[in-house]
């Protein structure tokens, strides 16, 4: 399976990423590393990227995800183009879906990373709810209480993997 953990900035796609990826076994690839430096700066000062901006990066994840028989991305895939983009064989999502008080609060308290509370807006405009015509997404809802190795657990279990 090629798993892509989605979802706005603060949901929490790295952490689970990385908690999904130490009970499978498989890689874990961050979005994140795979923008451009140009991009990193314009979101640090709270600039959304645009569809030009988004389509190189994408094209690079894509190949990432085709590159490997087994993977974990945490990767935004807000549009339901985006997702299409990064569709093919064996790719999963699982859309975080954290309510706006918690992202806040979250960004708010994140130090060390470009994607700040300024970006949060023009991430909830852009994002796209998974549709029920998509139904290589699962929706994970996040609560402020859920601790990364239970949010994994019941992941793993309602994609019906084996984990540890």
């Amino acid at each position: 399976m090629r798993l892509v953990v989605m979802g706005v900035a603060g949901s929490g796609k790295t952490t689970l990423g990385r908690e999904l990826s130490a009970r499978t076994g498989w890689p874990f690839l961050d979005g994140d590393d795979f923008h451009t430096p140009d991009a990193r700066r314009r979101m640090a000062r709270g600039e959304a990227l645009t569809d030009a901006d988004r389509w190189p990066w994408l094209e690079r994840l894509r190949a990432e995800l085709g590159a490997r028989e087994s993977v974990v991305l945490a990767c935004s895939a807000l549009r339901r183009v985006y997702r299409d983009a990064l569709r093919g064989p064996g790719v999963r999502f699982l859309f975080l879906r954290v309510p706006e008080a918690s992202l806040r609060e979250r960004l708010a308290a994140r130090a060390g990373h470009y994607a700040g509370p300024d970006l949060l807006p023009s991430q909830l405009a852009t994002l796209e709810l998974p549709g029920r015509d998509e139904p290589d997404v699962l929706t994970l809802d996040v609560a402020a209480a859920d601790l990364p190795t239970a949010l994994a657990a019941r992941a793993l279990t309602a994609l019906e993997v084996a984990h540890a």
